[in-house]
């Protein structure tokens, strides 16, 4: 029997605990996110998992400071990770126990369980059990903690993927690589991607993607494509920009391999004299 504990700090300590009261160490096994460690609990599904305070950065990384309004993309990814290895491994365990609130009722909600797996009153020698997490986020994943972490950390447990918003925030700007997406991007020029990212996982299974886009009363008659790369294969829509306002575009794709980070990338087909666009959000759904 397979048990995996996922969690950090303090309080993944005191459940690792728990669990090995009853247990063997080799038994209790700490989930990394990993292609292979994915790959090995499909073909071996575990008997139980345990996930201590899914919810995001139930402990606050040392790293999480940073300017505010700015997006730390290396600690949203990781984060975003976590989150989705979890759903993935709940998809395949024959048993998601959620771990939370108050660390001296562990024990009972893990006898509460069909399997009974610890008897009552089995975690009384725990002793100095830590508190539940404060609420907090990082400045640098905050435009992205209730559109995306907060729906994904949610539906965890319950092993299917959540719909899930990526405000402009998440994308980078074509015209420079690496900065941060403008609100308004000046599309005059040669034809060339404009907008880019956001390199985050997603479950695996069918999508549909709606882009929302905004046009200047200038914009003129201009295609984009929107592309979603998902590891495997590349799907794209078309849209012609003929007149300004706001409209929408949907595509269908899918994702195989869950870990690995989505990129959508908006691009202009044709050259153009003037006009402005904006990409204002995309949404997943599972489709």
């Amino acid at each position: 029997m397979t048990v995996v504990l996922m969690g950090t700090g303090a309080r993944a300590a005191c459940a690792r605990a728990l669990l090995q009261q009853v247990f063997s160490t080799e038994q209790v096994e700490e989930a990394v996110p990993s292609p292979e460690a994915l790959a090995r609990h499909s073909s071996s599904p575990p008997a139980l998992l345990v996930l201590v305070d899914p919810v995001p950065f139930a402990v606050m990384p040392a790293d999480a400071a940073g300017p505010p309004g700015t997006l730390n993309a290396d600690l949203l990814r990781a984060e975003a990770q976590r989150a989705v290895f979890a759903l993935e491994l709940a998809r395949r365990a024959a048993l998601t126990i959620v771990l939370d609130g108050d660390a001296a009722a562990w024990p009972a909600a893990l006898a509460a369980t069909d399997q009974g797996i610890v008897a009552p009153g089995l975690g009384a020698a725990l002793t100095d059990l830590p508190p539940s997490p404060e609420a907090g986020v990082p400045d640098g994943v905050a435009p992205l903690l209730d559109s995306y972490l907060g729906p994904m950390w949610r539906a965890a447990a319950g092993g299917r993927a959540p719909s899930i918003a990526l405000p402009r925030e998440a994308f980078l700007d074509g015209d420079a690589p690496g900065e941060a997406l403008p609100a308004v991007i000046e599309v005059a020029g040669r034809a060339r991607i404009v907008a880019y990212g956001p390199y985050l996982p997603v479950p695996a299974g069918a999508w549909r993607a709606t882009a929302w886009l905004g046009f200047s009363l200038d914009i003129g008659r201009l295609p984009f494509i929107l592309e979603v790369d998902s590891g495997i294969a590349v799907s794209r829509g078309f849209f012609e920009a003929e007149r300004g306002g706001i409209f929408s575009l949907d595509l269908d794709f899918r994702v195989a391999d869950p870990l690995h980070p989505l990129e959508l990338r908006l691009i202009t087909q044709d050259s153009a004299l003037e006009g402005q666009a904006a990409l204002i959000e995309v949404r997943l759904d599972p489709a």
